[in-house]
């Protein structure tokens, strides 16, 4: 039986009081109608991911803050977004085009550089199209027992509403792009966002665990998707539409959720998750080894530096560095004195980091 999975308690404390914010003030006015409200105080806001893009740095939080700084990230200029949904992440495939994801399964399309964004899709829709697009392929196949699944996963979640968040989003090229997030949740596009398909059925997912994050592997047409209790997926892209899909690497030693990944200059795989624990695979997931590093809260976020050294960051606010491709980290002698959800390197031998307390800038020891 396909159980429905509920949140750990790394995940509640990365995401769970805005969603639930969120939810309240869903009872209350429609957070899809609505714009997100101006505020000068938006950078001292919860943000949950920093990135730059170009020259252009953006950050994404709360009540659907987009914000972009063209100076380092020393001062940011509010987007003009048309939903008051939470923002957990953003992707450009050019200068000018870009894609953003949130809770109420939100996926919004900026055409000039993220200053404006629209929205291409949300929760409703994603209730609404995919239990259309599962009774479809049912009927069909009627020995393929999967099937009856996913029709009972959409009605299910047309009952919820548009209650679950995607986490994150990236874009191939300018056309090709994937939205994953709570529960599973698989959306892939080839036209840019005009059109997204749901994808469950060709990932290996039964239990329907939360995909928290993931990233290409360099040169193979493949990308690896990382989650909750010991989730770990390398995808192929390379191949057709109805070829493509996503196989469970079986072989990961720990039964914990993942919440932050990176590919190492060498092409090996780095990731991190509830507890602080940390592994590596330089064979796409054939075999792993523990990281070394110090004892740390939960590993959260992470980026890898223009020098190839890996920074990942624990919740409680703990920054690592890896100068060995993710074999070993240690911690550095730097501190937002707040938590941390998400970490960028910034100009000027800096990071820029977000969480609760909005962005801060910290110097990197030379």
């Amino acid at each position: 039986m396909i159980l429905r999975k509920v949140l750990l308690p790394g995940l509640l404390a990365l995401v769970l009081t805005p969603w639930v914010s969120a939810s309240f003030a869903a009872a209350k006015y429609d957070v899809l109608q609505l714009p997100a409200a101006k505020s000068d105080i938006a950078d001292e806001s919860l943000i949950y991911t920093i990135r730059k893009f170009g020259d252009r740095y953006f950050a994404t939080g709360i009540f659907g803050h987009i914000l972009y700084s063209d100076d380092g990230g020393d001062t940011w200029t509010q987007a003009e977004v048309p939903v008051r949904s939470s923002i957990t992440d953003i992707t450009f495939a050019t200068p000018e085009l870009g894609w953003a994801v949130g809770h109420e399964a939100v996926i919004l399309h900026s055409s000039d550089g993220g200053k404006t964004w629209v929205k291409q899709y949300d929760g409703i829709r994603y209730a609404e199209e995919g239990l259309k697009y599962y009774e479809k392929l049912a009927a069909e196949d009627p020995n393929d027992l999967l099937y009856p699944y996913m029709v009972d996963e959409m009605n299910f979640s047309l009952g919820q509403g548009a209650d679950k968040p995607f986490f994150k989003v990236y874009f191939h090229n300018e056309k090709f792009g994937h939205a994953v997030g709570a529960y599973g949740m698989v959306m892939v596009t080839e036209d840019g966002g005009e059109h997204w398909i749901h994808r469950l059925e060709t990932v290996e997912n039964d239990n329907f665990n939360h995909i928290f994050d993931f990233a290409p592997l360099p040169g193979t047409g493949q990308f690896f998707l990382a989650g909750e209790a010991g989730l770990f997926l390398v995808a192929d892209v390379s191949g057709s539409f109805d070829e493509r899909g996503a196989k469970r690497v079986h072989s990961i030693p720990w039964e914990g959720s993942f919440f932050a990944s990176a590919a190492a200059a060498d092409g090996s795989i780095v990731v991190g998750g509830l507890r602080g624990r940390m592994f590596r695979t330089a064979d796409a997931g054939t075999t792993w080894t523990v990281v070394e590093k110090p004892p740390t809260s939960s590993i959260v976020g992470s980026t890898r530096l223009e020098n190839g050294n890996l920074v990942f960051v624990g919740i409680a606010g703990e920054v690592l560095m890896s100068q060995d491709d993710g074999n070993s980290f240690t911690l550095l002698p730097v501190s937002s004195g707040n938590p941390i959800f998400t970490v960028a390197e910034g100009p000027g031998g800096s990071l820029l980091v977000g969480g609760p307390a909005g962005i801060q800038k910290l110097t990197l020891p030379q």
